[in-house]
């Protein structure tokens, strides 16, 4: 069903289902400045959309919203086409919505670029995500601080992140990111030196206690680079947390990640995030 009461800046409708014994998009819809790509097979059963943002960035008083329903043993990888930039929006900030519907057996995917924050920046993320025990879900963002003139960091007003997922019709998840830099976030017990945040989320019908050990084990060895909390939730999937200084180390942790789960537990091959 399209909706038609839309006051956002952009927003996206997309429907997956099985045709065929294949993963095909089934409805999508888009207006303002989102839009999608046409779906690339990165397999036999995985369509790759990648969203693309026709404005340039998000500005004051822009919100967005998307949509994602992948109905029962479909699979769907939703990528984006390059950083999401939020500039000055001192008034009234940028916000973005993200709902993903799982039905029973269904996989989705879900890698994003970083998130940029320029100077003046304000901008609030709510995700949630309603699935099934037997749903696959992967995600990953990350949180940077965009360039300044005076080269300072952290020169934006706040970043809020709430992630909500729920299984099986009841809240399993709940974590809520707050960065504000006037609580100077460079000491101990905030960022601790750090700029830059990572988090992935991985829920899998297979995940547990084991998983958590051997992958915290695997990325120790990274700890002058980042640091990195591994945890299990309270539902079988596990949650990751990066603080490091570049986007580039907190993008190699989740290929290596991402290698190790897709080999052990999704028993398909690495997805080609392609663009």
């Amino acid at each position: 069903m399209i909706r038609t009461d839309m006051t956002h800046t952009g927003y996206l409708q997309v429907e997956v289902g099985k045709r065929l014994n294949k993963s095909v998009i089934t409805n999508s819809y888009f207006d303002g400045v989102l839009k999608i790509t046409r779906p690339a097979y990165l397999s036999e059963d995985l369509p790759l959309l990648t969203l693309i943002h026709v404005g340039g960035g998000y500005v004051d008083g822009d919100s967005y919203l998307t949509e994602v329903t992948v109905n029962e043993s479909a699979a769907l990888a939703l990528t984006t086409q390059a950083s999401t930039k939020v500039y000055k929006s001192p008034r009234f900030g940028a916000c973005q919505t993200a709902d993903y519907f799982l039905k029973e057996d269904s996989s989705l995917y879900v890698k994003q670029d970083p998130l940029i924050l320029y100077k003046d920046a304000s901008f609030t993320q709510s995700t949630h995500v309603y699935m099934t025990s037997s749903s696959t879900f992967y995600y990953t963002d990350i949180v940077t601080p965009g360039w300044s003139k005076d080269g300072q960091l952290f020169q934006y007003k706040k970043v809020t992140s709430k992630m909500k997922i729920f299984v099986d019709g009841r809240l399993a998840v709940f974590d809520h990111l707050h960065l504000n830099p006037d609580d100077r976030l460079e000491p101990f017990m905030y960022l601790e030196g750090f700029t830059h945040v990572g988090t992935m989320y991985f829920i899998h019908q297979k995940v547990d206690a084991h998983l958590v050990e051997d992958l915290s084990i695997k990325l120790s060895n990274l700890s002058e680079q980042a640091r990195v909390g591994v945890s299990l939730l309270g539902v079988k999937g596990l949650s990751i947390r990066i603080l490091a200084v570049s986007t580039t180390v907190i993008e190699s942790i989740f290929t290596e990640v991402e290698s190790y789960i897709s080999d052990l537990y999704v028993h398909q091959e690495k997805i080609a995030w392609r663009k």
